[in-house]
């Protein structure tokens, strides 16, 4: 990985342990072992460009570990699949660890457009991505079926991760049907 890489993968990480206010670009640089000027080398913009790219990163990390969670399964079982990534990611971090996306979208989307925009752009390509999987399950509607199931999804993520309780992402396996049959 170049410094550019490893800036990006570890802001991504930061920002999914601490959250966006929580992560400094000190302890950026300092985990990356480069200078600050570094940073402006590769991002002018500074930490709103880097926050961007971080959000890529992470969204599209995710968006692979969904992509294999599907792989293989029909329509309800793989999004079942998708919820069972989620489920697993905050019990194996001890609720700790949560998507960037998500992260900085309520955190900072209203800080700047750019950093609004990527948290619209990967949203937006998870639904899409999803959208097109559906598509080949001669599933009807399936953009709006996406959206359903990633608004769903992401409330009950939020949900289990305020109140450190899974059960809040279990329940939301009962509208998977409900969305597909909709």
């Amino acid at each position: 990985m170049n410094t550019k890489e490893r800036l990006i993968a570890t802001t991504a990480d930061l920002i999914s342990r601490k959250g966006f206010r929580g992560m400094g670009i000190n302890e950026v640089l300092s985990l990356v072992e480069v200078p600050k000027g570094s940073l402006y080398h590769h991002f002018p913009k500074g930490k709103e460009s880097l926050v961007c790219e971080a959000v890529k990163y992470g969204g599209m990390s995710q968006m692979y570990r969904y992509a294999k969670a599907l792989k293989g399964k029909g329509a309800e079982e793989g999004l079942l699949a998708i919820i069972d990534v989620m489920i697993d990611d905050l019990e194996r971090t001890n609720f700790e660890e949560a998507c960037p996306i998500a992260i900085v979208a309520l955190e900072a989307s209203e800080s700047t457009e750019d950093i609004r925009k990527a948290c619209d752009e990967m949203f937006k390509g998870w639904q899409v991505g999803l959208a097109q999987w559906l598509e080949k399950r001669n599933i009807s509607n399936s953009l709006e079926k996406s959206e359903q199931f990633y608004a769903v999804l992401e409330g009950g993520f939020i949900l289990s991760k305020a109140h450190r309780d899974v059960k809040y992402l279990e329940q939301q396996k009962k509208l998977v049907a409900m969305i597909l049959n909709s």
